[in-house]
């Protein structure tokens, strides 16, 4: 399934870029300053960009992992992921999902392919590589570490990305691991949203009267 988010391929010296990149800071400006992060690292070596982020989940592991693995609506979990769908794949117990994303720094923007292969581990993390030859990226894989903590969760996000396109020399690295920051912090808020609305949704559809009997009722009174 894709989603068309009628935005057009971009140029540098664009001013609609400068118009979308406005509004995206302004939307989400108090979605990045309210949720917070435990931990954040950015690194970057000959183009090779390290990531590595924790942070706490007001909401279940299971649905955590729920949302994570709802491939099909991905576009849920951050504005700049344009389409999503899922691919054929030649192994069982894993899943080939193809997104286009908008990556952007500054003023720059461009839509980028992206096609991974996602295997869910024995414990319950979820293990994500990057298939270079379908993809604009080099080679990139990552890690979603999902720990109950009673009735919230602790999110883990490590990965390792090399981009395969073109990055203006006016875009410094630190502007970039800005971008990637901001990007991973509006994702981590979706990723409760959605997944603490699932959990409340389904305790309400789980309540029960215990003992009730509705066949013993009778008609209801004038």
């Amino acid at each position: 399934m894709s989603r068309s988010r009628g935005v057009q391929r971009c140029s540098l010296i664009s001013l609609s870029i400068l118009i979308f990149a406005g509004m995206v800071v302004v939307l989400f400006q108090s979605i990045s300053s309210a949720f917070e992060l435990n931990h954040a690292e950015i690194s970057e070596d000959k183009g090779i960009f390290q990531l590595k982020f924790t942070t706490t989940i007001d909401a279940p592991a299971d649905y955590v992992r729920q949302v994570l693995t709802d491939f099909t609506y991905l576009y849920r979990l951050n504005p700049s992921i344009i389409e999503s769908e899922i691919l054929p794949s030649k192994r069982s117990g894993e899943t080939k999902v193809r997104t286009k994303v908008l990556a952007c720094a500054s003023v720059f923007c461009r839509e980028v392919e992206r096609v991974e292969i996602v295997r869910i581990l024995a414990g319950g993390d979820l293990q994500v590589d990057i298939v270079p030859e379908q993809s604009e990226f080099r080679s990139g894989k990552a890690i979603w570490k999902i720990t109950a903590i009673d009735n919230r969760s602790k999110l883990e996000y490590e990965a390792t990305v090399e981009p395969d396109f073109f990055i203006p020399p006016v875009i410094g690295i630190s502007v970039i691991g800005t971008s990637m920051k901001d990007e991973v912090i509006r994702s981590f808020d979706r990723i409760e949203h959605i997944a603490s609305i699932n959990a409340s949704k389904d305790r309400t559809d789980d309540f029960t009267i215990a003992g009730f009997d509705v066949s013993a009722t009778g008609t209801p009174c004038d």
